[in-house]
Formats: structure tokens, C-alpha cells, sequence
């Protein structure tokens, strides 16, 4: 991939060079059912996360980056990342204590869109969605009993994000027809089957109109659900902007 798009994913977490870095772990690991159990340990050591399903939240999280990655390539690049999960690491760094790693692709390839846009962004969004996210809900489900709604909004919110800001911002507004397009799509239009063995979309639910909150200037999208960051060490138990009312989770 040129260094110019290296640089723009860069913002996204993608690390363009490894480095000797103190945290870094193997994304295959998250889905092998003999290793996840120590890195829910390591990371939530990390975290300072009370519990497990505490961490699992977390990790849905960071891993959200893994798509926002794919889909800025998607909509903003017109390329599609071939990379195999053996080839990808996480970095992370000993003083961050929010545990916000990068992603690093040792060997992969992008693949410029097909004649035929519409076909070729339903294979991207089910390698994004069928093939990595809900295997790895699934993984994190089945180790922690923690929630699949409260994971598939934690990497909503993300999806959301990165298209508001790509559509709001001037230097991507050569392309915002196309931005708002793949977001409907992605968010509202696309099959079931493209995430999962699921009878609807998983994002959709989470899409819901901002409101303006007291002791905020901007309005905000209220989650559905808590993600439980508020239970971290360095939380100190300041819940998000976006967290719904009445939050009091327990720190199960």
C-alpha cells in the first residue's frame, strides 16, 4: 500500500513499521479457546478490570479499530485488505493503562474495488463482520457468559463514528455521496447474513437520533447499553458521556 495511505490509516491504529514495543499480543490467540483464557488475564491485569466480563468489554472495544480500519480502506480507498488473522498483532504499550493498542499487518496485500462496487462491498463487509467480529463475540461470549449486545454496541458506536466524522469533514466531501451510501448500507440496508447467523443486522438497533446532555456543548448518540468502562482502575468510576441513564451496573 503507498505510504500516503499508511499514513491516513494511521490515525486508525494501523502501525505501518513494528517496533520493540513492551505489550504485544497475537490476534489468533483471541480466538483459540486454550489461549483466550490467559489473555482475558493479561489484559485485564492491564486494565485493572474487576472481572472478566468487565475485560471482554473492553476488548470488543479496541477491536471495533479492526473494522474502522477496513471500512475508511473500503469507503475512502476503494481497497480491501487481504490479511490473514496469523498475520496480525496488537501493540500496546507497558505505560498505557487503558490498554489502546495498534494493529500491525505483517503480510498482506489491498485488493483496488471490483467493476461491480455493490457485490464487492457485501464480500468486504461479511470478511469484516462474519468473518472477525462474530466469531470473535462468539469466543468472548462463550469464556465469559458477558453480554453479545452490549460487544455489538461497543464496535457499533465506532462504525458510527468514522463515518460522521469522514461526512462532516471538507476534505473527504469529493466522496461524502459515497461515505453516506456505504454507512446506510452498512448500518441500516444490509443483510443479516453478511454478520452472522443472524435474523437481522446487529447495528441497526443502536442507531438512534443524538441528544443534547446536561453538561455537554454537543449532542450526543445515548448507548443502549453500559460498557462497563466506568468499573476500570482508571476510570475511578466516571461513567461516559454517552452512557444511558440510570447507569448503576454492578461490577459482575
Amino acid at each position: 500500500m503507498q505510504s500516503r495511505s499508511m499514513t491516513e490509516l494511521s490515525k486508525y491504529r494501523l502501525l505501518n513499521e513494528l517496533k520493540q514495543q513492551d505489550f504485544i499480543l497475537e490476534l489468533k490467540d483471541f480466538f483459540n479457546k486454550e489461549h483466550l483464557p490467559d489473555i482475558l488475564v493479561r489484559i485485564g491485569q492491564k486494565l485493572g478490570a474487576p472481572t472478566n466480563k468487565v475485560t471482554a468489554s473492553m476488548i470488543a472495544k479496541r477491536m471495533a479499530f479492526f473494522g474502522v480500519i477496513h471500512l475508511y480502506a473500503m469507503s475512502v480507498l476503494n481497497q480491501r485488505f487481504i490479511v490473514k488473522i496469523d498475520d496480525i498483532k496488537l501493540v500496546g504499550r507497558a505505560e498505557d493503562r487503558l490498554w489502546l493498542p495498534d494493529f500491525y499487518f505483517e503480510h498482506y496485500f489491498a485488493e483496488d474495488a471490483l467493476n461491480d462496487r455493490v457485490k464487492w462491498r457485501e464480500e468486504v463487509i461479511q470478511n469484516i463482520f462474519s468473518g472477525f467480529f462474530h466469531p470473535m463475540i462468539e469466543a468472548l461470549r462463550r469464556e465469559t457468559r458477558f453480554s453479545k449486545l452490549v460487544m455489538w454496541e461497543n464496535i457499533a458506536i465506532y462504525i458510527f463514528w468514522l463515518y460522521e466524522s469522514l461526512m462532516k469533514d471538507n476534505e473527504y466531501k469529493w466522496i461524502h455521496h459515497q461515505l453516506e451510501d456505504d454507512y446506510r448500507f452498512i448500518v441500516h440496508e444490509a443483510s443479516p447474513e453478511l454478520f452472522g447467523p443472524y435474523k437481522y443486522n446487529p447495528l441497526t438497533r443502536f442507531d438512534s437520533e443524538k441528544v443534547i446532555r446536561e453538561n455537554l456543548v454537543e449532542p450526543v448518540r445515548v448507548r443502549k447499553t453500559c460498557c462497563l468502562a466506568n468499573l476500570l482502575e482508571e476510570k475511578n468510576g466516571k461513567r461516559c458521556s454517552t452512557c444511558p441513564n440510570g447507569c448503576n451496573m454492578p461490577p459482575f
